[in-house]
Order: C-alpha cells, then sequence, then structure tokens
C-alpha cells in the first residue's frame, strides 16, 4: 500500500499531482458523517439487543450453550468494536472531504493520522468478526446435519474462513514496516506492501465462502420435510443471509476508491458496508435459537400467524376437486374452531418428531450399509437441533441432554 502522503510537507505526496488533484470537486462541502453514525449506531443497537436476547434465551430458558453461541458472542464483541471505533473516528475528519478539515496544514495531517490509525484497528477486529460470524454459521450447521456429503463442505469451508480471517489480521498488522507506518505517513523510510491488492483476493474468497454457506444447506434443509410456516421462515433468513452476502460484493467493489488523497471520505463506504455484512450474519444465525423466547413473549401473534397462513395456504398446496373441497372442510373447521397456541405447536412437535424418526432410521441405515459402526451423537444432533428449526423449542433440549457433536 503506497502511503497517501509520504512526508509532512504535503507537496511531495503523489497524488498532489495536478493529474490527480482534477479528479477533485474542491467546492464540494458536503460529508459523510452523518451517515457513518446512522449506520454504524443502527446496528450496534440491533446487535447488542439480538445477541443479548441470544444469551438470555440460553441462560434462562433452554439452560443450554453451544459452540456457536459462543462463537456467536465472539463475533458481535468484534463487531460492536469496530463499528463503535468507526464513530471515534468521525471526531477526526472521517466522513468529510480532506479539504474540509480545519487548518493549518499541521492539523490535517495529524487529524488524518488519528483517522486512518482508528480504522487500522477497525479493520483488525472486522476481519475477527467476519472470521468468527461464519464459524458460528458453520458449528451450528454441522449440529444440525449429519448427511456427510455437506459436512465435508462445511469443514473445508471452515478452514477456509479461519485461514482467510487469520491472514487478514496478520496482514493489517504487518502490512508495513515499521508497523506504524500504516497511519503514520510522516515515518522515514516507511514501506508497504500493495495491501489494497490483499483486500481485493481477500474479500474475493471471503465472497466464495458466503455463497457456500448460504447455497449449500437449502437442499438438506428442503429434504426435512418441515411444515410450510418452517419453510418460510427459513427462507426468510436465508434471504437474509442472501443480502449479507450482497453486501460483500458491494464492499468489494467500493474498495477501488481507497486510494487517492481524499482517504477520509471515501473509506466511509467499504466500512459501513463491512459493518452491515457483519452485524447481518449475527441476526441471522441468532434467531433461530430464540424461538423459545419468541414463543414465550409472544404466543397470541404467533397463534394467529400460523392459523391465518394454514388458513390461505391449504387450498393452494392441494390440486383436483377432491382435494380442493377437504382443504375448504378443514380450514372450514380451523376457522370455525380457534386453536390455541399450545395446541397448535403440539401439532408440529408430533410432525417433526415423525420426521426425526425417518430421518434417523435412514441415517441408522445408510451407517449400517457402509459397514460403519453407529454413534450416538447422530440422534444428539438432530434432536437438539429441532429448537434452532423453530419446532420443539425447549422440549428439544430435554431430548438431548444438552450434549452436542461440535
Amino acid at each position: 500500500m503506497t502511503p497517501l502522503l509520504s512526508e509532512r510537507d504535503i507537496t511531495f505526496s503523489p497524488y498532489m499531482r495536478p493529474e490527480e488533484l482534477a479528479k477533485y470537486d474542491f467546492s464540494d462541502k458536503s460529508t459523510l458523517a452523518p451517515a457513518i453514525w446512522r449506520v454504524n449506531l443502527v446496528f450496534i443497537v440491533l446487535v447488542g439487543i439480538v445477541i443479548s436476547l441470544r444469551i438470555f434465551t440460553r441462560a434462562y430458558m433452554t439452560k443450554h450453550y453451544f459452540v456457536d453461541d459462543v462463537l456467536a458472542v465472539f463475533a458481535a464483541v468484534f463487531t460492536l468494536v469496530s463499528a463503535s471505533t468507526a464513530l471515534v473516528a468521525t471526531q477526526y475528519g472521517l466522513g468529510q472531504h480532506v479539504w474540509n478539515l480545519p487548518l493549518p496544514l499541521s492539523s490535517i495531517l495529524d487529524n488524518i493520522t488519528h483517522c486512518v490509525k482508528l480504522l487500522y484497528v477497525a479493520h483488525i477486529f472486522y476481519a475477527a468478526a467476519s472470521a468468527f460470524t461464519k464459524l458460528s454459521i458453520i458449528t451450528s450447521y454441522l449440529r444440525i446435519f449429519p448427511h456427510e456429503t455437506l459436512r465435508r463442505i462445511l469443514y473445508g469451508t471452515a478452514v477456509m474462513v479461519a485461514g482467510i480471517g487469520v491472514s487478514a489480521i496478520f496482514a493489517t498488522i504487518f502490512q508495513c514496516k515499521p508497523i506504524e507506518a500504516a497511519w503514520d505517513y510522516s515515518v522515514p523510510d516507511g514501506q508497504c506492501f500493495p495491501f489494497l491488492d490483499f483486500l481485493y483476493a481477500n474479500a474475493a474468497i471471503s465472497i466464495a465462502t458466503d455463497f457456500i454457506l448460504v447455497a449449500a444447506p437449502l437442499p438438506y434443509f428442503w429434504s426435512l420435510n418441515l411444515p410450510l410456516r418452517q419453510r418460510v421462515v427459513i427462507c426468510i433468513l436465508f434471504g437474509v443471509g442472501f443480502i449479507a452476502f450482497a453486501a460483500s460484493v458491494v464492499r468489494i467493489v467500493s474498495l477501488r476508491d481507497m486510494q487517492g488523497i481524499d482517504v477520509t471520505y471515501f473509506l466511509v463506504s467499504p466500512l459501513n458496508w463491512t459493518v452491515i455484512e457483519c452485524s447481518l450474519g449475527i441476526i441471522c444465525v441468532s434467531i433461530p435459537p430464540m424461538r423459545p423466547l419468541f414463543s414465550r413473549i409472544a404466543p397470541e401473534f404467533l397463534t394467529n400467524y400460523v392459523t391465518r397462513f394454514t388458513t390461505t395456504s391449504g387450498t393452494a398446496n392441494n390440486t383436483g376437486a377432491g382435494a380442493r373441497s377437504r382443504a375448504i372442510d378443514h380450514n372450514s373447521q380451523v376457522m370455525s374452531q380457534p386453536r390455541s397456541y399450545r395446541d397448535i405447536m403440539d401439532e408440529q412437535n408430533r410432525e417433526m418428531d415423525r420426521q426425526l424418526m425417518k430421518f434417523e432410521m435412514a441415517e441408522h441405515n445408510r451407517r449400517l450399509e457402509k459397514g460403519e459402526e453407529l454413534v450416538t451423537s447422530t440422534s444428539d444432533c438432530v434432536s437438539s437441533t429441532a429448537s434452532d428449526l423453530s419446532i420443539h423449542g425447549e422440549k428439544a433440549y430435554e431430548h438431548t441432554g444438552g450434549r452436542s457433536p461440535v
């Protein structure tokens, strides 16, 4: 990474050549500082609330913790630190055009140094947050699915995620020699490797892992034959995952503006998208474990939702006159005899029990055919996951005894 200002005297900067200066509109007084505050504050609050509710649900309702819970907490802490650092950087001019920073020139250079140093720290925490978020998603998948093919994909993806996370942290820390040359452009004889090229490569691999985590489990989720309502919820969660994936793509596009004199302004877009990407991942992976809490605090809403969804989808999913007639009769009974939330959930639980039994028998037969010794963790894995699939709630944890194969 070529330093923005190689000397205290700004006239020696390669970015001050006339052809470079012609790219900028020095009459532009706009600022992105309000956007930084809006984006980061919103996601600080959302991530803080979501991770707090997840911890509360695990600690006081289900009374069981899993590896993905611990990883999600670390990811949330790193994300909150990264976002908070960006807010502090606005005090040193982040979001403003560099020519709008307060004079004299020495003050401008000092502000840029403080700003870039804070963003240096923020990027280290972002790299850690991104890795821990994806590892939390992977470990939750491993707890859900016993499918050998998918598990191999997930283990391979976990190695990739851990690798790019560690490499991003070390590359950020040691991008320059001496280290302080990364933010202090007055350091004499400072040398930096092309860090922007590394960011492009790292972001491309990160996008690939995002796509794998969103796309690979979809066929296996659908094979569980969950009730339609649960499928819709899963689709919504994966929709949020696709938004996080899109945020990764937008972030890599915004990296092209990171070089130039107007560093305090053009760093805002990639910075905001990093916070959005990590926050959406944390929210997405934290919603399923909070199912028991939602069932407790909003049973009436869930009852109305289930009844309405069942009555509106029953007819649409049947064909033929006989099927339509049966659906209409069934829906009439549902509407004329409102069911309690407990009745609805008991029916959902019985259906899930049947699906889990079929699932475990298929896994048992598969292992016997391969001559493998059947391990008990398969049953634990599938049963303990019922809560995270929004079916069993607290009941699922009673079946598993709190054991996790991950």
